[in-house]
């Protein structure tokens, strides 16, 4: 008996729980940070580049519609 009157069988049994709960919890959080991380990549490599092309046709458009004198019509 411990100090406490709980066997050395019950605190054995008691850590061996908080570390299986523990490394469960570990697992848990490192597959979110590795889905975050999956998932940041693609944006950053498939979708980025699609939205910053995206964007400067239409830069594009607008200087080159402004450079030749775009009418009233086209405003609204």
């Amino acid at each position: 008996m411990d100090e406490n009157g709980k066997s050395t069988l019950e605190t054995v049994l008691k850590w061996i729980v908080l570390v299986i709960l523990a490394v469960v919890a570990m697992k848990i959080v490192f597959s979110v940070f590795a889905i975050a991380f999956v998932v940041g990549g693609v944006l950053l490599t498939r979708v980025l580049p699609l939205v910053v092309l995206v964007w400067l046709v239409f830069k594009a458009l607008e200087w080159w519609k402004s450079r030749n004198g775009a009418t009233p019509a086209d405003n609204s």
